[in-house]
């Protein structure tokens, strides 16, 4: 069964906005909220009617936590996503200082902030659950010699979310709640197009948006305290392209969900 209600933390593009319509041809949009770093009133013809959008939430922001808090009104939620991220090009020489500090701070800083504070306010329903959109780009397994270096700052927040997520697991596992960390596939976002990804597409299976929404809320009707605290791909290798080298052939024929590497 879905949940009673959701929470998507980033959701005002790309895979945000694909599980809010999904959530909300679910449940009653009423019962779905979206953070956005604009006003409601730029982003609220995004989203199906009677979706709840949380304005002004900047994941870059020491307060992100407590403007979610707000924005929920005393509702309790049963699923949050936390989709927000940053991605910016780095290479040997051209590194970013500035644009590391964001990549972290939105990866793997903001969501300490966002759960410490749902829990805190009692804002989590007793069902609840939580995932956070790492990627396989944080496994420091399925780096390799071949993919070379570089992007530093997207590949050392990611991992480093992971960990988050990984100890978080130990906090929350007396209330009961469990939080995964996931790849949703390679998506076909303004994101990656603009990270220059775009040509790896077919080559990797990359999906839309709206492909990778499903699976991942089947995913999250299968999570389980067993499974908390893990780096997970819904769909399984696919969108991995390094699984085969790294994992093995017949990992990359399995269905998923697959558990991955750190």
């Amino acid at each position: 069964m879905p949940p009673q209600s959701v929470l998507i933390v980033g959701a005002s593009q790309g895979l945000g906005l694909a599980l809010v319509k999904h959530y909300a041809s679910l449940i009653p949009p009423s019962q779905v909220f979206a953070t956005v770093r604009s006003s409601a009133d730029d982003e609220k013809d995004k989203f199906p009617e009677g979706v709840r959008v949380i304005e002004k939430v900047d994941c870059s922001k020491e307060d992100v936590g407590e403007r979610i808090v707000e924005g929920l009104q005393g509702v309790a939620v049963g699923l949050v996503v936390y989709v927000a991220g940053v991605l910016k090009p780095e290479k040997m020489g051209e590194a970013n200082w500035k644009d590391q500090i964001m990549m972290y701070t939105i990866c793997s800083i903001a969501p300490v902030f966002v759960v410490q504070s749902l829990l805190t306010s009692s804002s989590f329903s007793p069902e609840a659950k939580i995932i956070l959109l790492t990627s396989e780009a944080g496994s420091v397994t399925l780096r390799t010699e071949g993919e070379g270096g570089g992007m530093y700052g997207h590949h050392g927040s990611k991992a480093a979310g992971n960990m988050i997520g990984h100890l978080l697991a130990y906090d929350l596992k007396e209330s009961g709640i469990p939080i995964a960390m996931i790849h949703p596939g390679f998506l076909k976002t303004d994101m990656t197009k603009n990270a220059g990804m775009e040509e790896f597409y077919d080559k990797m299976g990359a999906v839309t948006p709206d492909e990778a929404a499903g699976p991942i809320s089947e995913f999250v009707e299968k999570l389980d305290m067993d499974m908390s605290g893990k780096l997970w791909a819904p769909m399984g290798a696919r969108g991995i392209g390094n699984a085969e080298e790294v994992l093995g052939k017949e990992v990359t024929k399995k269905p998923g969900p697959l558990e991955l590497p750190w």
